[in-house]
């Protein structure tokens, strides 16, 4: 991938072009399918306590979550931001009630970040655009954000069951898989409710 150098065009010239810019963004926009695909795929592998009928659950998660990261480098990220930060709670706080540790959690979601890497070698971007360091920074700064908020979301659940004297949180059943699938669906229509109108806007 180019990382932004101008071509040289022979020591007569005076300027140098300005280099395409490869759109990050809009790579994430269209291989999220396949990038949520695989880190489900990655999730259910491993299992670590996801059952067969929370699969359902796995790929709400993954679709959810991938679909806030074009959003995360666009010029809404600030509105994006905490639709991003309450999904990645969410996803913490379901891993305990899994039984996960916290570092567990972290593994879990740090296999997004595999996944968009390996893809990114296997699709690049378009050859003749440069690929921005500002948006490499800021997808980076989104997985890691994510990884935080998801540590916090399970860290809070256990403290405040600890607080209340009830013990370990009590195993999702069927009821608490589909409020948790509502909830995704609820902060990803907010979050697609912001993003269509990105396309319109120039990049900054």
């Amino acid at each position: 991938m180019n990382f932004g150098r101008a071509e040289d065009h022979g020591p007569g010239t005076s300027e140098r072009p300005v280099a395409a810019t490869a759109d990050l963004a809009g790579w994430l926009r269209e291989h999220s399918a396949p990038i949520a695909e695989r880190w489900a795929e990655g999730l259910l592998a491993a299992r670590n306590s996801w059952s067969r009928a929370g699969e359902s659950l796995v790929n709400a998660f993954c679709r959810g979550l991938v679909s806030f990261l074009p959003g995360m480098l666009s010029p809404y990220r600030a509105q994006i931001l905490p639709l991003w930060s309450e999904c990645a709670e969410l996803y913490g706080s379901v891993a305990a009630r899994r039984g996960l540790s916290a570092g567990e959690v972290i593994e879990e979601f740090q296999i997004l970040r595999e996944v968009i890497v390996r893809l990114m070698f296997e699709r690049p971007l378009a050859a003749d655009g440069a690929l921005r360091m500002r948006d490499v920074l800021q997808l980076n700064r989104a997985v890691d954000i994510g990884v935080t908020q998801a540590s916090v979301g399970h860290t809070d659940l256990l403290f405040f069951n600890l607080v209340d004297g009830s013990g370990g949180p009590a195993p999702l059943g069927p009821s608490d898989m589909d409020e948790v699938v509502n909830q995704i669906g609820t902060l990803r229509e907010e979050g697609g409710r912001i993003m269509r109108h990105t396309p319109r806007i120039g990049r900054e």
